[in-house]
Order: structure tokens, then sequence, then C-alpha cells
């Protein structure tokens, strides 16, 4: 035998039946095809004499055999180099499966050496914990804050959609009338300056207050509610002047009405309606009032200056002492511009626990007093319970059940020691805020009167008739623009998200998508029943033509 035919052996080669051609004349012998050798450049022997570049290849030549030593654990056989010897032998599964899968890198397994490969498997196993940690802290953060508002659009207001003008909650700084105190003081055979502390008795010290003339109020058989009402300044009735509503003008009575408050006593409040809302081309309108200090008749003052609180919030909310306002001083013209915000909570909210979103959403929790679900209205329901729990009546103009009595003047200090604070209130009432709500923020532009300016060459249709710069104030209340931001509530993550996050992560890390999932799911349980139905198959086949073959031997 020559030596070019030791130098390319023959092999052997047994096709079953089935793989015989079946167009014998149009079949081809079996080729081999050597790699052309090309002749080396003087630029690459000089390169291949350079002592580093032979360092680094008989390094490599050595880790290489070093790395093919190294004893692998049974389930890491597949790592290793394929010693086909010039033999065609049958791929593994996976094999074929890393010629087929679309994630990246898989490919390089098949016909890699074994450093290679074990090298590319430490890789893809970084790029697997990489990708899960990063889905842990993912999720750690979405456990975290479970919710999240931003703003989904602006909205423009119409006929179908339009803001509602907010409540407005005007309160005197002044709590005590001066002549009714005189009278009162006269007719009660009691001492004017312990009587003007009563309107105060939810902010005194018990000190601060005689029990003397508590015991005398209470031999008089007056309520507490009484007291109240005969005291405090008349500010609806006295007070409101003028009111321009929407530009054109009035009648204060059919706008506002008289509210009590627990904290601020006697107020006067324009209750927002539907038809109070922000439309095209009333921005500038709004409401406008006119008001009278009557510094006279000031008993006792919660302010240095005379002038009103202006609490604005939304309808059917209560006011208290957390209640956003703004104190405009008399002999002022002022301008209250107001930017209304809307949050509204997604359909995914309700599937949270009320613990996760802190915040409930309509007709989640029920009212005993009021029809609005608000943190207000539920923080003074929780104050007029807990009164009642512990003192066996409540004060009054506070919420209260129809069973419930109304607590006389002596009860005073039972009263007072059930004053708790704001976090004490929350820790026991539990008053999460609504999930949905408006709010309104305010900006004000106060601007003090001329009192030697006439206003009578103002076109006001009677607006500023028999004005007194010195002792009343003047407010316009108004949006500030014909369009309101809306806020969502929505979860931090929800199917949809998680989806586009795991498959961003994945993706990111090692390439995978939704294909390489069925992939897997094609070479780990699909490929493999098949393959086992198709032995199942052969065998039955072997077994009825051996069957076959004996039933037509003892035939004979």
């Amino acid at each position: 035998m020559s030596k070019e035919e030791l130098e390319h052996p023959i092999y052997l080669i047994n096709f079953e039946e089935y793989l015989r051609p079946k167009q014998p004349h149009k079949s081809t012998a079996l080729q081999c095809f050597d790699k052309p050798i090309k002749p080396e450049s003087q630029f690459f022997k000089i390169y291949k004499r350079l002592k580093f570049v032979r360092w680094l290849r008989e390094t490599r030549s050595k880790l290489s055999k070093k790395l093919e030593q190294v004893p692998l654990p049974r389930f890491l056989n597949f790592l290793r180099e394929r010693n086909d010897d010039g033999l065609c032998k049958p791929k593994t599964g996976f094999e074929i499966y890393c010629e087929m899968s679309s994630i990246h890198g898989f490919h390089l397994f098949v016909g890699a050496k074994t450093w290679q490969r074990v090298l590319w498997w430490i890789f893809i196993c970084i790029a697997v914990v990489l990708s899960l940690l990063v889905l842990i802290m993912s999720y750690g953060r979405s456990a975290e804050t479970p919710t999240i508002r931003y703003i989904e659009s602006i909205m423009q207001p119409s006929g179908e959609r339009s803001i509602p003008f907010p409540a407005l909650t005007i309160c005197d700084s002044n709590r005590i009338s001066k002549r009714s105190l005189l009278s009162k003081a006269r007719k009660w055979d009691v001492t004017s300056n312990s009587l003007q502390q009563l309107p105060w008795l939810p902010k005194r010290n018990l000190g601060q207050v005689s029990e003397s003339m508590i015991n005398t109020l209470s031999w008089l058989n007056f309520t507490w509610s009484e007291v109240l009402e005969q005291l405090s300044p008349q500010l609806c009735e006295t007070q409101l002047l003028t009111c321009l509503w929407q530009g054109e003008t009035q009648s204060c009575k059919d706008l506002f009405a008289t509210t009590w408050s627990y904290s601020e006593g006697r107020c006067c409040s324009f209750m927002g309606q539907p038809k109070c809302s922000l439309t095209s081309g009333q921005s500038a309108k709004g409401l406008t009032i006119r008001l009278a200090t009557k510094l006279e008749d000031y008993g006792s003052s919660s302010a240095v200056t005379a002038g009103f609180h202006f609490f604005i919030h939304e309808a059917g909310t209560t006011v208290d002492a957390t209640t956003q306002r703004v104190f405009l001083p008399k002999a002022t013209e002022s301008h209250l511009m107001l930017k209304p915000y809307e949050t509204h909570a997604s359909s995914y909210i309700a599937s949270l626990p009320i613990e996760q979103r802190l915040c409930y959403l309509p007709n989640e929790r029920k009212m005993f007093q009021f029809s609005i679900y608000n943190q207000e209205n539920c923080v003074a329901e929780c104050r007029s319970a807990r009164i009642f729990e512990k003192c066996g009546c409540v004060p009054p103009h506070m919420p209260s059940r129809w069973y419930w009595s109304q607590c006389p003047v002596g009860q005073y200090k039972c009263v007072q020691d059930q004053d708790l604070s704001w976090d004490e209130l929350q820790s026991h009432c539990n008053c999460l805020p609504p999930c949905q709500f408006y709010r309104y923020d305010v900006h004000s532009d106060v601007t003090n009167l001329d009192a030697s300016q006439s206003m009578t060459n103002v076109n006001n249709d009677g607006f500023f008739q028999n004005f007194n710069a010195s002792d009343e104030l003047v407010v316009h209340i108004y949006f500030d623009s014909l369009s309101a931001e809306q806020l969502r509530l929505d979860v931090y993550e929800n199917w949809l998200t998680f989806i586009g996050t795991f498959g961003g992560i994945t993706g990111l890390f090692m390439g995978c998508s939704f294909v390489s999932v069925f992939e897997l799911v094609f070479f780990v349980c699909v490929r493999p029943t098949c393959n086992w139905l198709l032995r199942q198959r052969v065998r039955y086949r072997l077994r009825r033509r051996r069957r076959q073959i004996e039933q037509a031997a003892n035939g004979n």
C-alpha cells in the first residue's frame, strides 16, 4: 500500500436498508475534501518566531491538556470533548439541542474542546446567577413599594369630565362675640374673663378654666352646645356681606351655610356642588366674597391679627387642625389661585391587600355619620367614638350616633383627657387616606387695601356698596388654569410589567425568550416522548414480523 493511501484511510460504511438511495443512478460516491494549505507569508513567519507568541501558544496547549485531565462530575460529562476517531458517531440529545437552541452561546458546545466548553459553561452559570439576583432585587423593590403614583395625563375640562370646585370653609379668628359675652356674663352671674374660655375648652388646660363657673353653668342646666352657639359670632349672618359666583351676584345665604368644627368653632362653609365646576371660560371667575371683621366685637381671638382662616378642602370633608388653610388679615384684597389634582386608582389596586396599598377604596370602609370616606372624617368619627367610650357622651357638633348623648359642661375634664395627638389617633383608629380623591394646591396673592380710594367707580353691580376698606377684606378664589393634572395610583408591578421585567433581564443576560422556553420544553419532554413512541412502534413491528416468521415455519 502506498504512502498516500496510508495518509487517507478508507472506512467501510454499511447503510441500513431504509437508508439506501431510492434512485441509485443519481447517487454520488462519498468524497473527502482536505483543507487547502495556504502558503505562509513572511510576516506570519516572523510573528511565529516571537518569544511571547511562542510562550502564549505553549501555555495555551499546556492549560488545555491540564483541563482535559481534570476529573469532572458525572453530571458534567457532556462538557468533555468528543473523540470520534474519524468515525461518524450519533450526536447526543444535548448536542442537538445546542445546535438548534436560540439561547446565545449554546452552539459553542458543539465541536469545541473541553477547556472551551468548561469556560463557556462558567460564563453561562454566571449569567444565570446575575439574572436571578437582578430578578430578586426587582421583586424586593416591588414588595417594598407595592404602589406608585404618577401623572397619567393633563385633563382638559369638558361637560362630561368637569373638575369640581373645592369646598371652602371660613372660620373667624374671633371665637367670642364681645357683645354676647358681656350680656351672658351678667345674665349667668359669672365673670366675662372666665366665660370667654368656654369656646376654647378643647384647647385649654383645666387650670385656665374656672371650676366654679362650670359648676354654675351646670346648675343653670345650660348645655355645652347652647353656650357655644350663644357666645360665638354669627359669621354667615352678619360678617359675610356680598358674594359673586361665576361673575354673577348671588345671595350668600344660598351659597354658604353654618358649620361647626371641633377645633375651629363656628364657621361658614361653601360646599362644592356638581354644577360648581371648572369649565371652559370660567377659570378667572370662580367665587368672590366680601367679609367684615368687626374688630369692635372681638372678645377672644386665636390670632394676633384680625382676619379669617380659609380652609380649602374636598367637598364632604370635615375641617380640623390638619386641613390646608390660608390666613387672610383685614384691609386686604386677596387672590387664592387653585391648582387641582385628581387621583384615581387603577383596577389592579383592588388586588392588593389594605396592609400593602395603605389606602381605602370607595365604599370599603363605612362611616356612621359622613357619607364620604376620607382621612379627616375617619379621625373625627374615631375621636367621637373614643370620647363616648371613656366619658359616656360626646361634645357638641361632633359626629355621633343617634343614641349617643351630648356632654354637659361638667364633663369638660373627661373630654380634655381624651384630646389625643394626630399620631395617637392614627395608631388607634387606623384611618388610612382614600385611594381616590381631589387635591387643591393654593397660591395666594395678598394686597393691602387703600382706605382713601373710593370703590364707587367700580362697575360691580353694588358689590362694593358701603365698603369700609379699613375693616373689610375681599377674596377672589378661582382656578389658575383650564386644565388639571390627573394622577394614577397603580401597583408597582402587575403581571404584564412582570413579564416585561423578566423577559428584559433574561434577554439581557442570557438572550432568552419564549421561543427558548418552547425549545427547552420540546427537547426535554416532546422529543424524548416521540423517540420512545417510535422505539415502541419499531419493537412492535419486529415482534409482529417475528411471530409471522414463526407461524410460517410452523405451518411448513
